[in-house]
Order: C-alpha cells, then structure tokens, then sequence
C-alpha cells in the first residue's frame, strides 16, 4: 500500500486504529479497480441483489498468464512485504531456507503504512521493564470472545497471548530506539525512533472489571511509525539470504495436478515472473478496496467509504482451492470522535434526540450511528454527520472519570504546566489535552441553548428537552432511558456549551479472510483439509475477528499480524 497523506483531521473521523490496522498485512498484491476475471462487470451490476442468489465474476480465476519473462526458483514464496509478510520472511530466512519476497511497491517508495504503531503485545521485555502487568489471560480471552459473538477462534487469541511478547522482541532486536518510561514522558535522547508505552500507569479512576467494555492496558506503541520496526527486521531477512523483488504484483498460485501450490505468478514492469516455491505465503493484506467482495461477503458495511487492499491475497488463495471464513466479517471501523475523543457525553443524533449509552468505545459508536437519521442540512448530510457530542465547560473536571483506552481524552493539562508536556501534547489521540487544544478543535462553542440550536441545525424544542430529561437524570444519578454508569453522567447546564460533529466512521481494514488451520494452512473449500505447500497470515487470513473487530486490547491487528506472520514463516520453512 502507497502512503497515503491523511490529514489529522481526516484521522479524527477515520480512527487512527483503523489505519493502523491497514498495515497488518497489505503489500505485494495486483489492485483491483475492476471484477478480477477482466472479463465482465456482472459483479458490479449485481449491486442491491442478494449476494446468496448470484455467483460473482471475481470467483473466476483469470487466465493463466504464459507470457513469462523471467523463471526464478526459492524454497519459500512470501507474497507482500507488509508486517505479516516482513515477519514470515526473516523467521523463513533465518531458519536457513531460500527465500523470495514479491512486493508491489517501487523501491524508492516503499513504506509498510504510516501512521501506524500501536503493537497489543503480551509479555515482551520491554513491558516487563517498565513494569506494565497485562490483565490474566482468561479475562482478555473471554471479552474477545464475547465482543465477537463467540465466533472467533479462541486457540488463535490464545497462540497470541502467549507468544506476542517474545515475537516482538524477535522483531525489533537489531532496531535502535529509545524507550520512554510513560505515556507522557518527554525523549531523553535524540534517537529519530522510540517507543512509547499507550495509557501507562493506568488512569487511577479506572477498573476495567466493571466496564460494560473493559479496555486491558499494555499496548506499546512504535514511534513514529511502524516503519522502523518492519525496516529492522526487513534487513534481518536480507542478512540472512532473503531475495525481495520490488514491483512484483502477486497476480495468481500456481497449482499442479495433485493440488498442490507451488509458487505464484507475478506482474512485473519486464512481463510477468514465474516463482516456483516449494511454500508459498499470502500476506496481501484485506479486501476493504474491492467493493464487490464488499458486497458479497459483507454488504452491511458498503455504507463505510474507505479501504485500501483489493483482497487479491484472499482471491488467489480462492483460485487455488480455498474459501473464505464464514461471517459476519468484522469491518474495522471505530470512531475517534471529536476534540474530547469519544468521551461519554451526551450525544445527540440529527432530529434532536438522545439514542444511546455514550458510554462505550468508538467501534461500538459508529455501530450505533449507522442506525440514526440523516441531516436535513444538505451540506452536513454529504458530510455524513450523524449526531452531535455535547458537553459544557464542567469538562476539565470531568474527564478524568472517562474510560481508559485507545480514544479517549482522560487529562487536562492547566496553561501553566504545559511545558512539563509537550511531547505527549505533541502527539495524535495520547489522552491528554488543554484548554487551548479543545477551544480549536471543537466546532460550536457557545453561551446558550438557542445559540446551540441555532449553530447545530438541531431543532430547538427538541433539543431543549432532550437536554433537561439528561440533566435531570445526571442530578439523579440513574440512567433510566439507557443504562449509562452514573460517574459519567454529566449535565450539560454551565456554559459556555460545547459541540462536536460525529460523522460516520471510516473504514480502512475490512477483516475477513481464508480459511486456516492452526498451523496457518490454507483449507480446501468447505473442509479442514490443508492444501499442501499454502500459509496465510495477517489481514488475508481468517479466524480472528468475526461479527465485530474488537478494541479491548489496542493494536490487537498489528499484534496478531506480527505473530501468525512469525508462525506462517516457522511453518512454511519447516515444511520443506
């Protein structure tokens, strides 16, 4: 995936997770603006039928390519140079094993993702010297289970609680940075990369044991990227013999007569490469950029824009006996929210009207904003504004009773001590902020309740009793209407008032992916048979997310992708 240039205000609507998560496992792999086969727009057209009543062109395999320019032979093919990829490709090398490395980037412009950095890892030395104690396993495994319907393969979280720590460390061993020591602590060095533990010490308010969705600290976060990080361990792959080949689009496996994969044909600026392989890995990353997979597999989140990867890494593994994990697919598509975050007040959706628990994390808000009407303002309708965030000027005092976790904004930092800040101040979504941050990043700011009307197109009559029956719930102290925690009901009655527009989330990641046993092999379709010679990792691969993408643990995408990438490189190369 080319670095795209986002704004930080494009980031606050998107969710930066999101776009971390993008980087899980995406490199390596042909775009794909039309249906896969080339040969008809039958998938496009079927837009608005039923996905079960109609066979899309995309599960066509193409032809196969016999323009070959160039034949090269490896013992294991790793198809994208993404995080996934990266990690599959130096435990391949490094286990002695040839290894080539297709990726679709030019060299002069390769980037993993920026942006990204967030890495939920359990146990590594890093976090053993900072002292972070993650929560015990049993209680992280049983919220993913239920945050994903019961659908998601608890052997995996299980694989990656126990094996995340020692396979980041692996990871960045020959990487140089600095440690910072908290969350707000400023550099002490002027080392270009460091790593900063997310929401360290834990916030004193917080217990996640009576959260409706609890958040477990420990995340660590690269910094300024994730690029770093996949350049280190890039270079020990080459140390150690791997060969990567940039502008190398992975197009299509090759599979003999008895099933079995044997490499991959790549498009490249000379015609296309033939790479024999005795194991081939698919790190292509998601198929949130191809709208007719979208619509098939999960036509419930064609309301999101966004997406990168075309899904090619999922197709091919299609085109070579495979099939996709059963749904409901998790698109990854939390909110940020406005200059507080997603903070837990008050929001009210476009007619007026209070509609939710504003109590849970941004992936469960933008859940709850696809239900809510449209704007009746044409401009903030394009803008798909869905609800307004409203608090009052109570707010410095107040946030400290938020939710800990990925999104939220939990300090106030008084004018006269922000010097002791300015690195945390510095960064995007750390949780901590002034006066002068939320006076610019809020969009209406005003003394009264007609003026707030008047500047949200909210109706007035409307507004005005949404917001006394809220009060008078906050003075009572029981959420009667929709069951909030009463430590964050907060009244909205001391002005000057203050809102921010919620539009619909975007969507970066649509997790979804192939079929696999435990040992990362591809399945034959609609069995538990592996076919020999492919492995699966990062976002191409299934049994992670199902129903809902979870944010209990932030960076859970990039902690996965880095070890099932690890384990699909341990297993490929011991396979041959």
């Amino acid at each position: 995936m080319m670095e795209k240039d986002l704004s930080r205000r494009a980031f606050l609507g998107l969710g930066a997770t999101a776009a971390v998560a993008a980087g899980a496992g995406l490199a390596g792999c042909a775009p794909q603006s039309t249906p896969a086969s080339g040969g008809s727009d039958a998938g496009a057209g079927a837009q608005g039928v039923p996905p079960t009543e109609y066979k899309p062109d995309f599960l066509t395999p193409p032809p196969v390519p016999t323009d070959i320019a160039e034949e090269k032979d490896c013992d294991v093919l790793v198809i994208g140079m993404g995080l996934a990829g990266t990690a599959a490709a130096k435990e391949a090398a490094e286990a002695g094993k040839k290894v080539i490395v297709l990726e679709k980037q030019p060299e002069d412009s390769y980037a993993v993702i920026s942006m990204a950095g967030d890495f939920g890892v359990v146990g590594s030395q890093i976090q053993k010297n900072l002292g972070i104690e993650w929560a015990p396993k049993e209680d992280i495994l049983n919220e993913f289970v239920k945050e994903t319907g019961g659908r998601c393969d608890t052997w995996m979280i299980n694989y990656w609680y126990d094996h995340s720590g020692e396979d980041f460390d692996w990871f960045i061993e020959n990487a140089d940075y600095e440690v910072l020591e908290s969350t707000a602590a400023d550099r002490k060095t002027d080392k270009e990369n460091y790593i900063r533990p997310k929401c360290f010490p834990k916030l004193e308010t917080y217990n996640y044991k009576e959260e409706l969705y609890p958040y477990f600290h420990g995340t660590i976060t690269t910094n300024p990227n994730m690029q770093w990080a996949c350049q280190a361990a890039f270079n020990d792959a080459v140390g150690a013999g791997a060969e990567l080949i940039y502008e190398a689009e992975g197009e299509q496996l090759i599979v003999d007569e008895s099933g079995t994969v044997t490499g991959a044909y790549a498009k490249t600026p000379n015609g296309y490469l033939k790479v024999n392989a005795k194991a081939t890995v698919i790190c292509c990353g998601d198929y949130g950029g191809n709208p007719e997979m979208r619509h098939y597999y999960a036509p419930w989140t064609e309301e999101f824009a966004g997406g990168v990867d075309d899904g090619r890494g999922q197709l091919m593994g299609i085109w070579a006996g495979g099939w996709m994990e059963l749904g409901p697919h998790a698109p990854m598509t939390h909110h940020m929210g406005g200059s507080l975050g997603v903070d837990s007040f008050l929001q009210l959706n476009m007619e007026g009207r209070r509609f939710m628990n504003e109590d849970v994390p941004g992936q469960n808000i933008a859940d709850e904003h696809t239900r809510q009407p449209v704007s009746k303002d044409p401009e903030m309708a394009a803008a798909g504004v869905k609800a307004w965030q409203i608090f009052d000027s109570k707010w410095p005092e107040q946030i400290i009773h938020m939710p800990d976790g990925h999104g939220y904004t939990t300090y106030f930092i008084p004018d006269e001590e922000t010097d002791k800040y300015a690195t945390v101040l510095s960064g995007f979504g750390l949780g901590y902020t002034t006066k002068a941050m939320v006076d610019e990043r809020t969009d209406v700011i005003c003394d009264t309740l007609e003026e707030l009307a008047e500047q949200t197109g909210l109706p007035y009559e409307t507004m005005k009793a949404e917001i006394e029956r809220y009060n008078e719930l906050c003075h009572k102290g029981v959420d009667e209407d929709f069951g909030k925690m009463a430590k964050r009901m907060f009244p909205v009655e001391n002005p000057p008032y203050y809102a921010c527009k919620f539009g619909n989330a975007g969507m970066l990641v649509m997790v979804g992916g192939l079929e696999c046993t435990h040992n990362l092999e591809v399945t034959k379709n609609g069995t538990n048979d592996p076919i020999p010679g492919l492995y699966v990792a990062g976002n191409s691969m299934g049994r992670r997310f199902l129903v809902d993408y979870p944010v209990v643990v932030a960076g859970i995408s990039l902690g996965t992708a880095l070890t099932f990438g690890r384990l699909a490189g341990k297993n490929a190369a011991a396979s041959v």
